[in-house]
């Protein structure tokens, strides 16, 4: 395995653990996060290519970008692809990074050959709307309440037991530039399934969130993989949104035997 990190000719800042011969696994972050948030991922998928990265305006990557929409986080995947010449992942987003995943693998269906959506919104009720765009305007006034934030990604037992992953994550929402981190928060409260053509992903496509989840149901996975037609879901028992650090054990596995089998 060769690892090495850089940053691409747009700001993008990456990390590669290169292995030859092997499609790359590229993991997409959610907002206020950064690449390190798949470090249990990448120390288990050590035989596969994974390539993680910041968002823009997330981590030690640029923004330039007044507004942001979800093409140009797709332009951004672009970029990188491109200075490390691939042409074809599989492609996996958590939380908004599971948005930017699914558009992208709808708009660049020839790249991709399967499609992991972790902790992905879908089909909001208009409950759930109103919620998401309350705590968009309080992110305004008062940015976030880490705390409370913690509480909703994590069960609290898991917190308690293990301090340092809570530490590390209050860490990475604590360095965020409010400004900038509200570009993307926005376009992840407001938004609206019309913005992703889902029936257009023709990869083969697994779903996954938690048991928990308050805020990417199993509900939503369900409803999503009626609309995505080479789709599984798969629910984690008793996880709630970060399931990929939380249940990273469970979670590998799951994505492993997705990623193996032959289809």
């Amino acid at each position: 395995m060769e690892f090495f990190e850089g940053l691409d000719d747009y700001g993008t800042y990456y990390q590669v653990n290169k292995v030859e011969g092997t499609v790359p696994i590229l993991f997409i972050h959610g907002v206020g996060l950064d690449h390190s948030i798949w470090k249990t991922q990448t120390d288990y998928f050590t035989n596969q290519t994974t390539i993680i990265y910041d968002l823009i305006c997330h981590g030690r990557s640029t923004c330039l970008l007044d507004e942001i929409h979800i093409k140009n986080f797709a332009m951004q995947i672009d970029g990188l692809l491109e200075i490390l010449r691939v042409n074809k992942i599989i492609i996996v987003g958590f939380s908004l990074g599971g948005l930017i995943a699914a558009h992208y693998a709808s708009t660049r269906q020839s790249m991709i050959k399967k499609t992991i959506l972790l902790g992905t919104i879908y089909s909001r009720s208009t409950k759930e709307q109103k919620s998401s765009a309350q705590r968009y305007q309080t992110a305004e006034k008062n940015y976030l309440n880490i705390p409370e934030q913690l509480e909703r990604w994590f069960n609290k037992d898991y917190l308690v037991a293990n301090p340092k992953v809570g530490e590390a994550i209050s860490n990475i929402l604590k360095s965020n530039n409010v400004t900038d981190f509200l570009k993307s928060y926005k376009l992840f409260s407001f938004f609206e399934d019309k913005m992703i053509n889902f029936d257009k992903i023709i990869s083969p496509t697994l779903i996954v969130t938690g048991e928990k989840e308050v805020g990417s149901t199993p509900e939503m996975s369900h409803n999503m993989s009626k609309i995505i037609h080479k789709s599984k879901v798969t629910i984690i028992s008793e996880g709630k949104h970060f399931c990929n650090i939380e249940c990273a054990k469970e979670v590998n596995k799951v994505f492993e035997k997705f990623i193996e089998t032959k289809i």
